[in-house]
């Protein structure tokens, strides 16, 4: 009897802390992003949050722990997101409309994320980048593992240039990422000179014909010549 009414009971507290943490963090991450990490006080995100310092450190025992929590929340939802875009991958190097789709997907995600690009500009300056520089390592071996056999499919079905597709596709992936970085949260509109559809059409023709497309006879011409 006495173990079935302490499971609600812990279930009601757990509630309340995460209820609890949720305020503390929407108020941290507010104050981080106006005033930068080293420029707050745990005094300010106290009376932001409407706890009192000692309960704040009941939650939270240093700045650093709240900041790290933070980091792990969006990273958590980050990466969710771009787990999905992953998941609807299918052919990615030979047909343009998969990497318009590819494009618009990862659009959403840099624009839907904009405190994580914050936190992780934070961290950047304030820490060299301390507690995000595991999420830029192995880059293209977590696309080997979720799409690895869809790749290999796509790049046996045309004229391969030789590159292994997980790098291929990690780079393609990498380059709209920072386009709509740059047009977007740095508010580069038009960085590259054009609108963004011609923009994204031209870095999908890069993508799948080269640079040089068509001109492989003049050259072999001018070379015998």
């Amino acid at each position: 009897m006495g173990s079935a009414i302490l499971k609600p009971m812990t279930a009601i507290k757990n509630r309340d802390v995460e209820r609890s943490r949720g305020k503390i963090e929407r108020a941290a991450m507010k104050i981080f992003t106006r005033q930068g990490y080293h420029g707050t006080s745990m005094r300010e995100i106290a009376g932001a949050s409407g706890f009192s310092i000692g309960n704040l450190y009941n939650h939270y025992p240093t700045k650093e722990d709240l900041f790290v929590a933070l980091v792990r929340k969006y990273e958590q939802r980050f990466g969710e997101q771009r787990a999905k875009v992953l998941g609807e991958i299918d052919d990615t190097f030979f047909q343009p409309a998969q990497l318009e789709r590819l494009a618009a997907a990862v659009k959403d995600v840099v624009t839907e994320n904009p405190d994580y690009w914050r936190l992780l500009y934070i961290d950047v300056v304030e820490f060299g980048n301390k507690h995000f520089a595991h999420t830029f390592r192995g880059w293209s071996e977590q696309a080997e593992r979720v799409l690895g056999e869809r790749l290999e499919k796509a790049a046996a079905r045309g004229p391969w240039g030789g590159l292994t597709p997980t790098l291929a596709f990690t780079m393609i992936y990498l380059q709209f990422v920072t386009y709509y970085l740059v047009e977007t949260l740095f508010r580069g509109r038009q960085h590259l000179g054009v609108p963004e559809k011609e923009a994204v059409n031209q870095m999908i023709r890069l993508f799948t014909e080269g640079c040089w497309a068509g001109k492989q006879g003049a050259g072999s011409t001018a070379g015998a010549e």
